[in-house]
């Protein structure tokens, strides 16, 4: 998997094929667009579990995961909620013990400002705001926002509506 999916190494093989369209299309790192992206701000994301959370607190909250995977070269756990890898219901990335990052394509979790799965790109403009931009992903529609001061990135992967929703720290 290419850029935004294999930064984080979410197995989304069936998410993909339902939007990446196979005309070979290019991919854009987020970060290219920090500079001119003004700030928004971004608070926990879903439920009582955030950004930093311990992997002790998600176990508490959550139940055990369905499945781990453990990635040696970037030294990082993978939590995964749902049915099956593929297509998970929710994923956390922990490094170090806390929560770098987590992702959801399942209209059960909801972001704070109530964007879930199949909401559209409209609904995440209204909630929150105009600072937002746009990117190409392996033929994915990619809309983010960056909030500076907490250093993290909100990104919604869309085809008409939301397909899935990351939340991240920014490096």
């Amino acid at each position: 998997m290419f850029g935004f999916f294999r930064m984080y190494r979410f197995t989304l093989s069936i998410l993909l094929l339902s939007i990446i369209v196979l005309s070979g299309c290019g991919t854009t790192n987020k970060m290219d667009f920090y500079e001119n992206t003004d700030s928004t701000s971004l608070s926990e994301e879903v439920n009582t579990i955030s950004l930093n959370s311990t992997e002790d607190k998600i176990k508490e909250i959550l139940g055990e995961p369905d499945f781990v995977e453990e990635v040696e070269k970037s030294k990082s756990t993978y939590l995964i909620y749902g049915k099956d890898r593929d297509n998970s219901d929710i994923e956390f990335q922990i490094v170090n013990g806390q929560v770098a990052s987590y992702f959801f394509s399942n209209n059960t979790y909801k972001t704070s400002k109530k964007i879930t799965k199949g909401s559209s790109k409209e609904d995440v403009i209204q909630e929150y705001g105009e600072n937002y931009y746009e990117r190409d992903d392996s033929g994915a529609k990619i809309m983010g926002y960056f909030d500076k001061n907490q250093k993290v990135n909100m990104e919604f992967s869309f085809n008409e509506t939301i397909e899935g929703i990351i939340i991240s720290k920014i490096n």
